[in-house]
């Protein structure tokens, strides 16, 4: 037994470490006039971001659209414990800032009748890496549950769409993530240092993305998308050699996680210049159960699981846009999320998550002809090919920015006694901010 105690101290010294299980999607949105409008926009998705908001949108895209853009979240969270001390709320406040950049394209296709089908392809690049994984042994030691390094993590978004009929559009596609698989052997013996033997190899997988979307009238827009779960659990076989003795172990644990999501959402043009979005996002967090990292050995059969019990959480989002010129949209929105994590107060973690208020701004810069469409194209008698310098000259452009402040509210725990944390409270505030240029051809 102090042989498998030995062993366990081995891989929680070497695997304990930060955690993130948000997706950064679902926290931050995709594209600068959906981030601005508070995430409502699965009935006007129209350009690449429909590739994550829709798919079915991608109808709309009408010409090819060709977007590129830089986000840059700042995180501003306190975490304030009666027993822990400063470095243990320094760990739990230490979240590194997300910058990424994003990229996109989408264009209809057409095949049989004009704006018949329609492709897109999303991207989102971290700065810092291509994937970060991090795992962590059961303890008390206080986290943010949704932030940390894994939001350094690639995201692939290919889609597809068909125009069912001229009100009906259906579209699916899959969310593509970069994930790793891998092995160790950990050797250490009286008196010697810790030997590990470490291999990972990466690996992709993904979810799948549906979409419908109803355009019943010219001022009214209804969307509905599912998103899938992906849930990475690493099968981690290890050798821990303590002492002369070889122990096997099996190292579990989930290195990314994002759930079911259902979103739907309506989009009501209110006059020739006003736009209203209304969204409602419903995400299976209490479909994640092994939130942590599980030691199995041929020593002890029964692994240690400790339970989160999380819980769905709901998120309503109203989006505005008002078109001040020509040339000028200006935008804001507000959304409001409930808390995926139980009260912590007679658990053995201390998990950080609240109510979560979200507050966006941003404005749109449009300039340039409008391409013309395929459709009109063909009705005219167009839809000849055009040099590099008539695709340049009917080309229209966009430039897009935003900024949002996701607001934490301040929550306060009480702790047993037991607890070497103790009391604490937690809140603070995010800082996201960046912008995009899409070209229209």
């Amino acid at each position: 037994m102090r042989s498998w105690s030995a062993a366990g101290a081995l891989c929680a010294s070497l695997l304990l470490a930060s955690a993130a299980r948000a997706d950064n999607f679902e926290e931050f949105g995709f594209g600068p006039r959906a981030q601005a409008m508070a995430g409502a926009f699965t009935a006007l998705s129209t350009d690449y971001t429909a590739t994550y908001y829709n798919p079915a949108g991608l109808i709309f895209s009408r010409h090819l659209n060709l977007g590129f853009g830089f986000s840059f979240a700042d995180y501003h969270l306190d975490f304030k414990s009666q027993r822990g001390g400063r470095d243990v709320d320094r760990r739990a406040e230490r979240i590194p800032d997300l910058s990424a950049f994003t990229l996109g394209v989408s264009t209809t296709v057409p095949f049989d009748v004009p704006d018949r089908f329609a492709f897109g392809l999303g991207l989102f690049l971290p700065t810092r890496g291509l994937v970060n994984i991090d795992a962590r042994s059961p303890s008390a030691e206080p986290e943010w549950f949704r932030y940390g390094a894994r939001h350094d993590r690639v995201h692939i978004l290919p889609s597809v769409a068909v125009k069912v009929t001229d009100w009906l559009s259906l579209g699916g596609g899959a969310s593509i993530f970069v994930d790793a698989a891998g092995g160790t052997t950990l050797s250490a013996g009286i008196g010697t240092p810790v030997q590990p033997d470490f291999k990972l190899k990466l690996k992709p997988d993904a979810a799948p993305v549906f979409g419908l979307m109803l355009t019943p009238s010219d001022w009214l827009s209804l969307g509905l998308t599912y998103r899938g779960e992906l849930s990475f659990k690493l099968d981690f076989p290890a050798t821990a050699v303590v002492q002369g003795i070889a122990i096997p172990l099996k190292l579990e644990t989930i290195t990314f996680f994002t759930p079911h999501q259902l979103q739907a959402g309506a989009a009501i043009n209110v006059t020739d210049r006003l736009l209203l979005a209304l969204d409602l996002l419903w995400a299976n967090w209490s479909a994640y159960d092994d939130a942590y990292l599980v030691v199995t050995s041929d020593v002890a059969q029964t692994p240690t699981r400790v339970r989160v019990d999380l819980r769905d959480t709901l998120s309503p989002r109203l989006g505005a846009e008002f078109a001040a010129t020509d040339w000028l949209l200006l935008r804001g929105g507000y959304a409001y999320r409930t808390s995926a994590v139980p009260d912590q107060r007679r658990r053995p973690t201390n998990l950080v998550d609240s109510d979560k208020h979200t507050f966006t701004l941003g404005c749109g810069f449009a300039w340039g002809r409008a391409p013309e469409r395929v459709s009109d194209a063909a009705q005219t008698g167009g839809g000849k090919a055009q040099t590099i310098q008539e695709l340049t000259r009917d080309a229209s452009y966009d430039l897009d920015l935003f900024f949002q402040l996701h607001w934490h509210p301040t929550i306060k725990q009480d702790k047993p006694a037991t607890d070497p944390v103790g009391d604490w409270e937690a809140g603070g505030v995010i800082v996201n901010f960046g912008f995009a240029f899409t070209a229209r051809f």
